[in-house]
């Protein structure tokens, strides 16, 4: 009886806390993480490996960099695999492709093809990451597919040897909870933007994480899914990026240098063949549909003033070689020391 009586209290209480509330609600719950995550949601994939004679499928994470279906990851997550399954948000699952890996990155590139509307995640500037600053995890730990976890940039810089004996470098460190299932994962700053891939964990420590940093991730993209090595096209371009502030349209293409005359030095690049660009990775990939001779638009902002420049695109020799998967590192011992991590998949 004494314990229905507690019970009965504590409901009273809840009951009277509950009305002061309402009376007192006067600021929206809609803050600034709701929002990153509601807009990132749909560009988060699950990514499961399946594995023969009844062993577990391995989870990971991973991100839709480019609407026409390719996603990146970890490359411990998909392993040796060249198929996997891809999960979205909606529960629909599709077989995936493995296109790309690379182990001494650890990232690697899923293809699925879908008549299903995706959608992409932003890259973050590369420069302007903020020891302090407070980033989000989501991913699938253990399972617990879509789980979202806050933190703050503990360090940038760092270095760690993962068990396969490859050394990553740049990453961030953060204390946003990652578990194993995250990896492959987005790590995002306030404003939605990818700014890292999730990788390990420390062994036998509480909120000490890490992330391959968004500009890692973009040189590799830009690399082994350029124009030339996607549709064989040559553009002439170099380019580089400029940040213009902490919110809204902030990123911007500027030509660094340009085999013409149609473009100079410092002109902001805006739209290619019709598509808005932001970084240099944006660039490449408006061009994936292109062919050779083929003359496409770029809006440009020159000294202030809008043009419209033709680009006629010129033939090259790679065209294809995006779809050799590279050869995995062979393996190495892992050294012991204080230092250990863990990748962060569900094994």
């Amino acid at each position: 009886m004494a314990a229905l009586a507690v019970f009965a209290c504590l409901g009273t209480i809840g009951a009277n806390i509950g009305a002061a509330t309402e009376k007192s609600a006067s600021h929206s719950r809609r803050n600034p993480i709701v929002q990153a995550v509601d807009k990132t949601k749909a560009a988060i994939v699950t990514v499961r490996v399946p594995r023969p004679n009844g062993v577990k499928d391995l989870i990971g994470t991973g991100v839709v960099i480019d609407e026409r279906g390719y996603i990146v990851t970890n490359r411990h997550v998909v392993g040796a695999s060249r198929q996997v399954k891809i999960r979205l948000v909606d529960g629909t699952t599709i077989d995936g492709q493995v296109v790309w890996s690379d182990a001494a990155q650890d990232l690697a590139v899923v293809h699925i093809s879908t008549d299903k509307k995706l959608q992409a995640l932003e890259l973050a500037p590369v420069g302007d990451l903020m020891v302090g600053e407070t980033v989000i995890a989501v991913g699938h730990p253990f399972g617990y597919t879509n789980t979202v976890s806050t933190g703050i940039i503990s360090a940038l810089g760092r270095e760690i040897e993962m068990p396969s004996g490859d050394t990553l470098t740049g990453l961030i460190q953060t204390n946003a909870s990652i578990n194993p299932g995250n990896s492959g994962g987005p790590l995002l700053n306030i404003n939605g933007e990818l700014i890292g891939i999730n990788v390990a964990l420390r062994d036998g420590a509480q909120g000490i994480a890490f992330a391959i940093n968004a500009g890692t991730v973009k040189q590799v993209l830009e690399t082994n899914f350029s124009a030339l090595k996607m549709s064989g096209v040559h553009h002439g371009l170099k380019c580089k990026e400029k940040v213009l502030g902490e919110t809204g349209d902030r990123q911007r293409v500027v030509v660094a240098a340009f085999q013409g005359d149609a473009l100079k030095n410092g002109d902001e690049i805006r739209a290619v063949a019709h598509r808005p660009v932001a970084n240099s990775f944006d660039v490449e990939r408006a061009l994936w549909d292109k062919k050779p001779g083929e003359s496409v638009t770029l809006q440009v902002v020159r000294q202030g003033e809008s043009l419209v420049v033709t680009l006629t695109l010129a033939s090259g020799s790679d065209a294809g070689l995006v779809a050799a998967q590279v050869t995995p590192s062979q393996p190495r011992q892992a050294k012991l020391s204080e230092q250990r991590v863990s990748p962060a998949t569900d094994r």
